[in-house]
């Protein structure tokens, strides 16, 4: 490994280390394998900065990796052993995450405030924020894990509250909501109230999951991993998937007047044409609360 401080000499020559602000700032700087590391301006602090880089091999070696670079390597391993949803998830968060700090930025020079402000300003709600940062948080510890760097610079950051999802619909609105939708949506929207289930599981059900009376996901696609996943079938949810696995017995059932399989942004621009419709917010997972109250009641 080649180190080197050209400035560190009995003569320091300053060198252009970085930019502040577009314009060319003179800092003491250290090159590690043809790339540069920002000491600061101060000669004291930027000695004792080199001293310690020159002695903990590692932690030079991390410090060349830039938050940018930390990324994409996680997002390579998320695309293998994560599902495409998540990586989708992923790779939209920390895109915005990195646009927000810069390609430049190491994780020794990351901070808490960082992260704050990035979240702070944007325009989603906390629900969505704290999911974003979480996926940073994610992504840090991962590279602890996989020793790109010793330790999460910003563990321990507070993160915005998640709201609670309270909506459920009385029996007057689930035929409120019903009555403004439309074959073939309203299949996926009866299916949803008569079981329970997910809206992912809905959307990704296929006639391979049907068993009788019961709808099983093997553990490698359901949630968590760990188990299969059973959905019990009334009569009501069991003719209308019956009748649509004669339809495809390939792919996904619950597909649009076009064919192909429901989005989730399909789905929630429909149900937000249908809540202006009946006067309430109407979300999917309201479906799966209504089940679940109903049930206890």
């Amino acid at each position: 490994m080649h180190v080197s401080m050209h400035e560190m000499e009995p003569k320091p020559c300053l060198g252009q280390a970085s930019r502040i602000s577009g314009k060319q700032t003179k800092s003491w700087y250290c090159s590690i394998k043809g790339r540069q590391i920002a000491l600061g301006k101060d000669r004291r602090s930027a000695h004792q900065k080199f001293q310690e880089l020159v002695t903990d091999s590692r932690h030079v070696e991390v410090d060349a990796n830039t938050l940018y670079e930390l990324s994409q390597a996680y997002l390579d391993w998320c695309q293998i052993h994560r599902k495409p949803g998540t990586y989708e998830s992923h790779l939209r968060h920390l895109r915005q995450f990195i646009e927000s700090v810069g390609k430049r930025l190491r994780p020794s020079q990351l901070r808490r405030q960082h992260v704050t402000r990035w979240h702070e300003g944007m325009t989603c709600g906390s629900t969505s924020r704290n999911d974003a940062v979480s996926v940073v948080q994610r992504m840090l510890n991962w590279a602890v894990e996989q020793e790109y760097i010793e330790r999460n610079p910003v563990k321990g950051t507070r993160k915005p509250k998640r709201r609670r999802r309270e909506v459920f619909f009385s029996r007057d609105q689930k035929d409120a909501i019903r009555k403004h939708a439309s074959q073939p949506f309203l299949d996926l929207l009866d299916f949803l109230f008569l079981t329970g289930c997910r809206p992912l599981e809905a959307r990704t059900l296929e006639a391979r999951h049907l068993h009788d009376d019961l709808v099983i996901f093997p553990a490698d696609e359901s949630k968590g991993e760990n188990e299969s996943r059973v959905i019990y079938l009334v009569p009501g949810a069991k003719a209308i998937v019956e009748r649509l696995a004669g339809c495809y017995p390939e792919g996904a059932l619950f597909r649009n007047s076009r064919g192909g399989p429901w989005t989730k942004n399909a789905i929630v621009l429909r149900l937000n044409r249908i809540s202006k419709k009946v006067g309430f917010r109407v979300i999917a997972y309201g479906a799966r609360h209504s089940w679940a109250t109903q049930a206890l009641m």
